[in-house]
């Protein structure tokens, strides 16, 4: 079990630690999201879910990216995963927003298994990995500011 930890750990560290367009948008299924949200444990976790296409995503993004900046990686991890067929328009899309938090592409596995119909989605874990928000539609920076600081 401390293996498997230790191995999750690595691998989150090795994930967040890669600008996003480094290496390119990556596939994501539910195996790794439930590795990535293991690993996240002790940290306050925002899952977005969102498209290239989606007005509403497009206008949450920026928030979602100044979070990132006021906030500790020891503290807070924020996941992006797009529900976008084709990966160039998220590669073009991170690159023009500035991405700084790790944003993959669904297999499509993630989005049937948790119905996700309709976007954005934003999923919010506090540090011991209890689901305590789970949202359609668009959150403002300030509201995600107080939700992360309520969780800290």
């Amino acid at each position: 079990m401390k293996l498997r930890n230790i191995l999750s750990l690595l691998l989150l560290t090795l994930i967040l630690s890669t600008p996003a367009m480094a290496a390119g948008v990556k596939q994501i299924g539910i195996k790794e999201l439930h590795t990535l949200t293991e690993a996240s444990k002790g940290k306050v976790l925002i899952i977005n879910y969102w498209a290239t296409w989606c007005g509403p995503c497009v206008q949450e993004f920026p928030g979602l990216v100044a979070l990132r900046n006021q906030f500790s990686e020891d503290d807070l991890t924020i996941i992006g995963i797009s529900v976008d067929n084709n990966v160039r328009p998220v590669e073009n899309f991170i690159t023009r927003y500035k991405a700084n938090f790790p944003i993959y592409l669904d297999n499509r596995e993630i989005s049937a298994m948790l119905s996700i119909s309709s976007i954005p989605r934003t999923v919010i874990y506090d540090r011991s990995g209890k689901k305590v928000l789970d949202h359609l539609g668009i959150i403002s920076e300030d509201s995600f500011r107080h939700v992360v600081q309520e969780l800290l």
